[in-house]
């Protein structure tokens, strides 16, 4: 395959996940969505053959910096947008973010508003078509119970009436509601019994299986299906349901009793929607909250107040040049004098990117510079919750969790807003910075 490369916008895909690039090690070039972090943006061939099978980790050098020099030869035409993504420094791993939400997390409101677009016959675009045992099973979100079922089914493991022949049971073959034969993608999709089931599953779009899919083809078709908003599942509902008609065939085998396919239904569902509500009702706090955390012995005495160093960071920004200029200052009772610092930086694609790269950026000066105690103040109130863990923002996901690598670093460390009128020194730095920096390029 030869030939140059041209590019298309999918943008009324009904689904619109996206990545967001960490270390762009799961991340493929040519099939995920991740050049936008709004739109579904792939670029499409003739790619040459030797291309084929890079991921966005090809496009990056050792340190996670861009390569300009390989984003030059294979997409030409996105060279800036791309250098304005901010990957992660600390190797995050690349993360699947729902494109209509400035957060990059499913909503309601963004859910119903993809729903109501009209069809296209636009293929809808899957963030990953290969089987993963470890996303599909072991990392997937749903309870260990549920995992360990699924794994049961994949390696055909489960005593349905087809893997029973083959073990010698020629008896035991043929579906107990319908008497066909009892494969798995029978007893759980093809069967009418199953079928009327997910025919009451909300799904916010039909999966259509194929006659002959397999099983892991059909669990990389639910990996993106969703139910409707109103229904409070955000998660893959399609191992619960799994588990819902195998519990109910059992009941009817071992127990003669008949549960019927809205009774399947309901309880599938309910099984989703109570283990989801645990999750977020038990989620712990975030390793760095936004008060000063002390840790223990030599540490806690590390963090009086005469080692405590007041750390203010601020960031200005040019929309046009997508430049921006960091200012930073240190101040503390240990220090002769307040210390002071600035820097310029190009492909800057918003002002909260500004903001956390300044924010990273002194965190790992104050590192460099032996600080064990450390209170970060930023007039960035979205910055600071996406630290906190309240928010988040897709555009500043790797920076987030690299400052939050950096900070395991120091004995003692909080975070807090500011007004911006008492952030007017580090203000300062950060324009005159920019307009250096501006001036230079």
């Amino acid at each position: 395959m030869g030939g140059g490369v041209f590019y298309m916008e999918e943008a009324s895909e009904r689904l619109t996940w996206g990545k967001a690039i960490g270390n762009g090690q799961t991340t493929r070039l040519w099939k995920d969505s991740w050049i936008s972090l709004e739109n579904n943006l792939k670029p499409m061939g003739p790619v040459q053959e030797a291309a084929l099978d890079l991921t966005v980790a090809d496009l990056l050098t050792s340190d996670l910096q861009w390569n300009k020099q390989r984003i030059e030869k294979l997409l030409p035409l996105f060279v800036d947008e791309i250098q304005c993504l901010q990957p992660s420094l600390r190797g995050l791993e690349d993360s699947f973010i729902w494109q209509n939400t400035k957060s990059g997390v499913y909503s309601t409101k963004s859910g119903y508003y993809v729903a109501s677009l009209p069809t296209t016959n636009t293929p809808i675009g899957i963030p990953d078509t290969a089987f993963s045992w470890i996303k599909d099973v072991w990392a997937g979100k749903f309870s260990p119970n549920v995992r360990a079922f699924m794994w049961s089914l994949i390696h055909n493991a489960l005593p349905l009436g087809k893997n029973l022949q083959v073990r010698g049971n020629l008896s035991a073959a043929a579906c107990i509601r319908c008497k066909e034969e009892e494969t798995a993608v029978h007893c759980f999709f093809t069967c009418p019994f199953a079928e009327n089931v997910w025919s009451l599953i909300p799904l916010l779009r039909a999966v259509h299986i194929a006659a002959n899919a397999s099983l892991q083809e059909i669990v990389v078709q639910f990996r993106t299906v969703v139910c409707l908003p109103l229904v409070g599942i955000s998660h893959n509902i399609l191992p619960w349901i799994l588990w819902a008609i195998w519990t109910s065939r059992n009941i009817l085998l071992f127990e003669n009793r008949y549960i019927s396919p809205e009774e399947t239904a309901s309880r599938g569902l309910s099984l989703a929607r109570e283990w989801t509500q645990a999750q977020v009702s038990t989620k712990q706090s975030t390793t760095v909250p936004s008060s000063s955390r002390e840790r223990s012995g030599q540490e806690r005495e590390a963090s009086t107040p005469g080692n405590l160093i007041n750390c203010l960071t601020d960031a200005a920004w040019d929309k046009m040049g997508k430049n921006a200029g960091f200012g930073w200052v240190f101040e503390g009772q240990s220090l002769e004098s307040p210390i002071h610092g600035s820097m310029g930086q190009s492909f800057i694609g918003s002002p909260l990117i500004a903001e956390a790269i300044a924010m990273r950026s002194t965190l790992c000066l104050a590192l460099t510079l032996g600080f064990s105690t450390l209170r970060v103040s930023s007039d960035n109130s979205t910055l600071i919750g996406a630290i906190s863990g309240n928010i988040q923002s897709k555009e500043i996901i790797g920076i987030v969790s690299d400052i939050r690598s950096i900070s395991s670093g120091f004995a003692s460390i909080g975070f807090s807003r500011l007004h911006r009128s008492k952030n007017t020194v580090a203000h300062s730095l950060a324009k005159k910075a920019l307009n250096v920096f501006s001036s230079s390029v």
